[in-house]
């Protein structure tokens, strides 16, 4: 392998763990209530936090403009230190935003000059870039949400902030292992790869009703498992016209298919590991499976103890790490070049 390749796959490292990071921290934001702590968004003149008594009580005032305040946090006599909290985790998570956002177009910039990057690549790590710049403004547009008459974002805009984060990190580990293995057989077998797209199409319906529950706050409700309202399959899934509304804004379906997918998914990616058996990628179906497994007992323990901010996070951590081996089990099955190794 070149020497400029390895400068490019140690970059791309960099940024899926700095991206990994930024999710977590988004978790955690969510979890904690700190996201609408910060009531305006300044790109540039944002990166400086207010450093005074006197700029943390204009920044205080201008928040108790807005209804998270007026309708939640007067009633809970929050004060000025409680107030910094919540606003110094926001500010984190919007300074790892734009510290993600040079990582990406700085190396980027200095590669090019130094003709580290071939055509197709540049464009690949521009889409990288276009998307990292997509999720900055889709998360203001998120926040602005919930600056209105509800203290509670959209759960819709929450999903699409979360799902394009899952874009993100995904695409760009995917471009780290094409530069990893450049001597690629276009003969791609599909045969073998068919199995890996189904759990990744039902995946990204699990991730979605994810977003939907933490968007509604719908996992602290129904905390008993694995029955819901004592049955399997609870009355109200349905009570919403059209039909289809119910997938939407239903809560209790948003728990229920969370729940369904889970179970489904962690059987199928089972059945995965026993079908894969001597084949060149079972060690990587298994290291799935496991995680499947760990990440259903994950769940199970976060809706029971009502989501309590170490088991939220831990589960949304471990929701990427399964992304990425399903990338890479993706990546290995339709390499055929890694399978004549």
């Amino acid at each position: 392998m070149k020497k400029n390749d390895l400068y490019i796959i140690k970059w791309l490292n960099i940024c899926c763990l700095f991206i990994f990071i930024m999710i977590l921290v988004g978790g955690a934001t969510r979890l904690t209530q700190s996201g609408l702590s910060m009531v305006d968004w300044k790109p540039i003149m944002g990166i400086i936090p207010p450093l005074n008594d006197a700029q943390w009580n204009e920044s205080f005032d201008k928040y108790k403009k807005y209804p998270e305040y007026q309708k939640i946090n007067q009633f809970r006599n929050m004060d000025l230190s409680q107030y910094k909290s919540i606003y110094y985790l926001e500010y984190a998570h919007r300074i790892l935003g734009r510290i993600i956002g040079l990582l990406f177009i700085l190396p980027f910039i200095v590669f090019c000059k130094r003709k580290y990057l071939d055509s197709k690549l540049q464009k690949h790590l521009l889409v990288a870039i276009l998307l990292v710049v997509s999720q900055g403004v889709l998360g203001w547009i998120m926040v602005k949400s919930g600056l209105v008459e509800n203290p509670h974002v959209s759960h819709y805009r929450l999903a699409a902030h979360l799902l394009l984060a899952f874009l993100l990190i995904g695409y760009t580990y995917w471009i780290k292992l094409n530069i990893e293995n450049k001597k690629q057989n276009n003969n791609i077998k599909r045969s073998l790869s068919i199995h890996i797209k189904i759990i990744f199409i039902l995946y990204v319906f699990q991730v979605l009703f994810g977003a939907f529950i933490a968007g509604t706050k719908a996992g602290l409700l129904w905390n008993t498992f694995p029955l819901m309202e004592g049955r399997v399959i609870p009355d109200g899934l349905l009570e919403l016209t059209p039909f289809y509304i119910n997938f939407f804004e239903n809560m209790k379906m948003f728990q229920f298919c969370h729940r369904f997918l889970g179970a489904i998914i962690m059987i199928y990616s089972g059945w995965l590991f026993i079908i894969s058996q001597g084949k060149f990628y079972n060690k990587y179906s298994g290291i799935l499976f496991m995680a499947f497994i760990f990440q259903f007992y994950i769940g199970i323990m976060t809706l029971l103890l009502k989501v309590p901010l170490m088991f939220g996070l831990l589960h949304q951590g471990m929701a990427v790490l399964i992304l990425l081996i399903i990338v890479h089990i993706h990546f290995l099955m339709i390499n055929t070049q890694i399978i004549h190794e």
